[in-house]
């Protein structure tokens, strides 16, 4: 048979980080998945233990592709009612499909590309398959087992001693993700932040706050952009604190891996549209270069030009080219440059008023009210990276050497009107709902990021084996821009803001201001795995970093300058992980990590104070479990978590939180009962509270934090050959967040709710449809179309302060079409 998959991409180490994705049944038969040809060479030279009980030649099959990292194709009806002798002990790929074939009939030919192809035994020389076209996509949508790069050691997440989401672009592509923000909301107890008025990405990770926890390929990504959508292969959620990552908050990062090149043709074009003006292209092209089985490229791309239903815009051109060269020794050269330019308006969203008694309310306006007035907000963003790889295989073949470097440069400017205050707020003379408002501007912003690494993999084969990875990585960040403010203006109201002609004072601002901040890292890590036993691991990390921080402040209006220099932080963090393999397939774990992060100069609007670095550790248990034939991977876990010497930015000042404690638990399924049907569900439960001497706050749950959030989505495509309704799928998904807070004085130390204010929870429904239309030999077409917030819901997505209050989205219906060649 041949597939044409849509979401399968080649992995990002050339020999031993390979995603090992398992074949599956299509259309009652066997599915291909693609691999590089130089990785399913070097993985045939190697030889693995096995472990595959008898069973469903299809089942043995799964299990034998995903350990050995090859792809087998066959026709639909080779695999029904053929029966595998199993495989115990150690083999190469050959003799591995030998074994495992033994008695049924059936032999797996070695193809030219690297690929086998699944034959009867008396046909496998001379006669070819008859090709079967199969225009759906792969059976398990919805779950993804590897973590590349944000993990020293790659391997299916089920053997990682903490938890791990990976979410695919397939789920993406079904549920028409806009942006990475559709997608967080699936992983348990993770919801979004305010952004900066939604121009940046946010979020918040076992009740944790950090907009700077975003990775690319496992380098941090310091941008104050979007990242666009159409880069992305999977998003992985890492919870908890990495100890051999070392810098990051202890609820966890974001890790987006991109698209990479691979040696298989795959071309696609596609739009998006929706009611509000949504207007989206995109492009992805993949494959060798010219007949070369050594050099490949990719590059995606896109356009959009789109409004949304609170009459803000998004102009965005973003496009990615990428090359891998791989030599027949195992060597490997990639390279990525990324440019993307983004313009959209600043949303501050909706305000709340005082209702007395320090406690505020959400102001009584339509959800689509806007504050700016007749400034425009805008934020212009663009930027350029570039990303070598290098891996170098050293003599010994289960050694290698994996370089990265990594350059980025974003410039950017804003100008915004917000609101600071009402008049209740300010002065009993002025009327209880008057805006004050004030203009701000931020200009010839400049964010530089230097990245470098070089760490040693391999595996040492003692009486207790052992696979290590150990390096030295550098960081090094600057940011320099200006900033202006005006003066505050006193008019319009809260039900009338557009009464009042604001006028942009920024000729001779309030403020005027120049800063440049800067910080230095290096540091040195280790992340190793001890085979105790055949079903006990452990991993151990370690890393040791060094950081500086600098700043420096001119004031334009007075003349003075300011020069911050912090000296030198470091820290030694610890991990440790234990994995016990009970039964195959039912794993427990245990982990213990520690973190910090360095955070010694904060600049505000107003404001500029250093800070001690922030330091946390995390305590996790849990239980991870593969059915035997891959169709349900299950996890759950429990964790306590601290952090202290917490900052936050509130209302656009920092503002020492003090400490925040975090204990709950999470479960997750990922499912595939039957060929067509999938699903992905999870729940998270969590106790968070702020731990401070100031009694205002003291006890209370972080703002943005919901201690119950929950999703579910299932789809079923028609997958039968002999079915009119063959292609066409249907999906359908809810997420739950319970309420919120807006701040986090929301409560006095009695516990009594006298302060603050609260956002409410949340539920919402979205549901689609999809056709694919075959054209031509193996090229399709794919149809989408849905609708988001089936019920209409109005809800709040977070608050950035008392003045800076998203709202989601209403119901929205939209449309695609996607054409695959």
């Amino acid at each position: 048979m041949t597939y044409k998959p849509s979401s399968i991409q080649p992995p990002l180490r050339a020999r031993r980080r390979m995603l090992a994705m398992a074949i599956h049944l299509a259309a009652a038969g066997l599915v291909a998945i693609p691999m590089t040809a130089l990785a399913q060479q070097t993985s045939q030279q190697q030889v693995q233990q096995y472990d595959i009980p008898p069973g469903p030649v299809s089942s043995a099959l799964n299990r034998f592709a995903a350990q050995a990292s090859i792809y087998i194709s066959g026709a639909g009806a080779l695999g029904e009612g053929r029966q595998s002798p199993g495989l115990q002990g150690q083999y190469g790929v050959d003799e591995g499909l030998q074994r495992l074939l033994a008695g049924t009939g059936l032999a797996a030919v070695r193809q030219g590309d690297g690929g086998y192809r699944l034959d009867y035994i008396n046909r496998q020389v001379d006669q070819s398959l008859e090709t079967v076209s199969v225009y759906g996509t792969l059976p398990a949508r919805y779950e993804a087992r590897y973590a590349d790069s944000s993990v020293r050691l790659p391997k299916d997440i089920i053997d990682v001693p903490r938890s791990i989401d990976v979410i695919p672009e397939q789920f993406l592509l079904d549920q028409q993700a806009r942006e990475m923000a559709d997608a967080f909301r699936l992983s348990p107890n993770v919801v979004v932040a305010d952004g900066y008025g939604g121009t940046r990405e946010h979020s918040l990770i076992r009740g944790f706050n950090r907009n700077d926890n975003f990775y690319r390929n496992g380098v941090p990504f310091s941008h104050e952009s979007r990242i666009d959508p159409a880069t992305i292969d999977n998003i992985q959620l890492i919870k908890g604190p990495v100890a051999d990552i070392g810098r990051m908050s202890p609820g966890g990062i974001v890790n987006i891996e991109t698209k990479q090149p691979q040696f298989q043709r795959e071309h696609s074009i596609s739009t998006t549209f929706d009611e509000h003006g949504q207007r989206r292209g995109t492009i992805d092209l993949t494959g060798p270069v010219g007949e070369s089985q050594n050099l490949a490229y990719r590059i995606t791309g896109s356009l959009e030009d789109s409004e949304t239903f609170r009459d803000t815009n998004v102009d965005r051109q973003f496009l990615s080219s990428a090359l891998l060269w791989q030599a027949d020794s195992g060597a490997s050269v990639g390279f990525n440059h990324e440019y993307s330019k983004d313009r959209r308006e600043i949303d501050r969203g909706l305000i709340t008023v005082p209702m007395g008694d320090l406690r505020r309310r959400l102001a009584d306006v339509p959800f689509d009210t806007r504050f700016d007035g007749n400034i425009p907000n805008e934020r212009n963003s663009e930027y350029h990276l570039a990303e070598l790889d290098v891996v170098i295989p050293l003599a010994d073949s289960a050694w290698e050497i994996d370089n990265k470097l990594f350059y980025s440069r974003e410039t950017g400017e804003d100008l915004r009107a917000e609101v600071i205050s009402v008049g209740a707020d300010v002065s009993s003379e002025l009327t209880e709902d008057t805006l004050i408002r004030r203009v701000g501007a931020n200009q010839n912003s400049v964010r530089t990021y230097k990245f470098a690494r070089s760490q040693l993999i391999g595996a040492i084969d003692t009486a207790i084996p052992i696979r290590v990875a150990a390096g030295v990585e550098y960081r090094e960040f600057s940011h320099e821009w200006r900033n202006l403010t005006g003066a505050p203006q006193i008019g319009g109201s809260v039900s009338s803001p557009n009464s009042f002609t604001l006028i942009n004072d920024l000729g001779s601002p309030s403020s005027d201001q120049f800063y440049d901040v800067s910080q230095k890292s290096h540091g040195m890590f280790s992340s190793t795995e001890f085979s105790l036993t055949d079903t006990v691991t452990l991993d151990l990390g370690l890393r040791y970093e060094i950081s500086e921080n600098n700043y420096h402040n001119d004031n334009y209006l007075t003349g003075s300058s300011t020069d911050i220099d912090s000296g030198s932080s470091s820290k030694l963090t610890k991990g440790l992980g234990l994995v016990w393999e009970t039964t195959p397939g039912l794993n427990l774990y245990l982990s213990y990590a520690d973190t910090f992060e360095p955070q010694n100069i904060y600049v505000g609007s107003q404001e500029v104070f250093e800070q001690d670095p922030s330091e946390g550790r995390q305590v996790e248990a849990g239980v991870k479990w593969s059915s035997a034939d891959n169709r349900y991977f299950i996890t759950g876990a429990v964790f306590d978590l601290r952090e202290d010497n917490v900052v936050e930015t509130i209302n656009g000042e920092p503002v020492p939180t003090g400490g925040i404690t975090s204990k709950g638990a999470e479960f997750s399924i990922a499912a595939n009962p039957v060929d067509g049907f999938n699903l992905r569900g999870a729940v998270g439960l969590l106790d968070a509270k702020i731990v401070s001497d100031n009694e205002a706050t003291n006890g209370n749950q972080p703002r943005n934090v919901p201690d119950t959030t929950a999703s579910l989505w299932a789809s079923y495509e028609f997958r039968n050959p002999a079915s009119a309704l063959r292609g066409l799928g249907i999906g359908s998904g809810i997420t739950y967040a319970s309420n919120r807070y807006g701040d986090n004085g929301h409560r006095n130390n009695l516990g009594e709710a006298l302060y603050g204010f609260e956002l409410g929870d949340y539920t919402v429904v979205d549901a689609g449809l999809w056709y694919y239309l075959p054209v031509g030999n193996g090229d399709r077409l794919r149809f989408d179309l849905g609708v988001k917030n089936v019920t209409d819901e109005e809800y709040i997505v977070a608050s950035g302060g008392n003045t800076r209050i998203s709202v989601g989205d209403p119901r929205t219906f939209y449309s695609g079409i996607r054409f695959e060649f």
